[in-house]
């Protein structure tokens, strides 16, 4: 058993002396108010929850989820949010399919240990391919952003598809496009502030944080000797020993 299963085994027996079954997915953080629907049936969402297939998982404006897979992987569904998971097939450590709509609201992704192709993350107006990645999303007014912490994935407008494959790279769907902003871009300003999950993850359990998130948020600062920004690339250059100075979000 890696050590995230056997941490939240562990928080498993701890709720209720004895562990609970197996499903697709467990709720395994809660903040009310959040719950699961399916067809007619309505559920309040508790730690040790679980989440099947064809259920819409709705949080309130303060509440949020955090819900780990079978395989791994791991989802975080933030204050007044809606997310519907339409497909989970297990084979063997992996899934086989695994999609999930999400319709409204802040989301954050872990992939897990299942093959690449298997995710597929839609939402009213963009689809996303997932190449082994951890990254926020938000979806709402007829627009979908996401910014993307480790990996690589592609997001895409009909046809219209754009590829991000670096820390901090910001892709957004509005009107009829996909685009790719860089700290170079003035649209990313706008943009920024649609992504709150990295300033309340203090809040998450350990595996569902992303390191240094925060650094995303905002151009990193310019010295008078050294850059920050690869100005070839509008990216963030490596960092030169700076000190981490929120210790929630390094």
């Amino acid at each position: 058993m890696n050590r995230l299963a056997a941490y939240f085994a562990i928080s498993s027996l701890c709720l209720n002396g004895t562990a609970l079954a197996a499903a697709e997915g467990t709720a395994v953080g809660v903040r009310p108010d959040a719950l699961a629907r399916a067809a007619s049936d309505e559920r309040v969402l508790v730690v040790g929850a679980d989440v099947s297939v064809g259920e819409t998982i709705v949080t309130g404006p303060r509440g949020n989820v955090q819900l780990l897979f079978d395989d791994q992987t791991r989802l975080v569904v933030g204050p007044g949010s809606t997310l519907e998971i339409e497909t989970y097939l297990l084979a063997g450590s992996g899934a086989d399919t695994f999609a999930v709509n999400a319709l409204a609201g802040t989301f954050r992704f872990i992939s897990g240990t299942s093959p690449k192709s298997a995710y597929s993350i839609d939402t009213p107006t963009a689809s996303i391919a997932v190449r082994g990645t951890e990254f926020d999303l938000t979806v709402g007014g007829g627009q979908s952003f996401v910014l993307l912490y480790d990996g690589a994935l592609t997001i895409c407008r009909g046809s219209n598809c754009v590829d991000l494959n670096s820390r901090c790279d910001i892709g957004a769907v509005a009107g009829g496009g996909a685009n790719l902003l860089t700290w170079q871009d003035d649209e990313r300003d706008r943009v920024s502030p649609n992504f709150p999950l990295s300033n309340v993850q203090s809040s998450f359990l350990p595996p569902f944080r992303v390191s240094g998130g925060q650094a995303c948020l905002a151009p990193p600062p310019q010295s008078a000797s050294d850059s920050l920004v690869d100005g070839s690339t509008g990216r963030p250059a490596p960092a030169q020993n700076q000190p981490c100075t929120d210790p929630q979000n390094c």
